[in-house]
């Protein structure tokens, strides 16, 4: 039941991202690690490969940790772009890694403060926050190459 919330959850957010881009919003968004992570900046198939499940462990060891909020349309919208895919696909991707158990299963966040909250507490996290938010000591910005 709690799988079926999560997924329906997610398949919401995208609705709104549709409904976003028909409105023209887009927004500013970055990826947020935790700031024990070695990676300052990752290009779009290190993002794919880690949305994909191919990218497991990050180089310090730590378990990569998915952090997505479903409500937060903008947001799912950069992280598809940022592959290449549209946040349908994106959704459907994460659905079946996560089914094979090639990618845990993403952790549902509420917020750009509960992005880097979460990248604070989690050493293996990603997500997704809007820019012009303050970064807290326990998480940094990478940048998207």
């Amino acid at each position: 039941m709690r799988k079926m919330i999560f997924w329906s959850t997610l398949s919401l957010a995208l609705c709104g991202a549709f409904a976003s881009r028909a409105l023209g919003a887009g927004g500013g968004f970055t990826l947020v690690v935790n700031a024990q992570n070695a990676v300052s900046s990752l290009s779009a198939s290190d993002v794919k490969r880690v949305l994909s499940g191919g990218t497991k462990v990050w180089e310090s060891g730590a378990v990569v940790q998915l952090g997505l909020a479903p409500g937060d349309a903008g947001g799912m919208q950069y992280l598809a772009g940022a592959v290449d895919t549209t946040p349908r696909e994106l959704l459907s991707m994460l659905q079946q890694q996560v089914f094979k158990g090639e990618l845990r299963r993403p952790v549902v966040l509420r917020s750009s403060a509960d992005c880097f909250a979460f990248a604070s507490q989690t050493p293996g996290a990603l997500c997704v926050a809007a820019t012009g938010v303050p970064v807290p000591a326990g998480a940094k910005v990478v940048a998207l190459r």
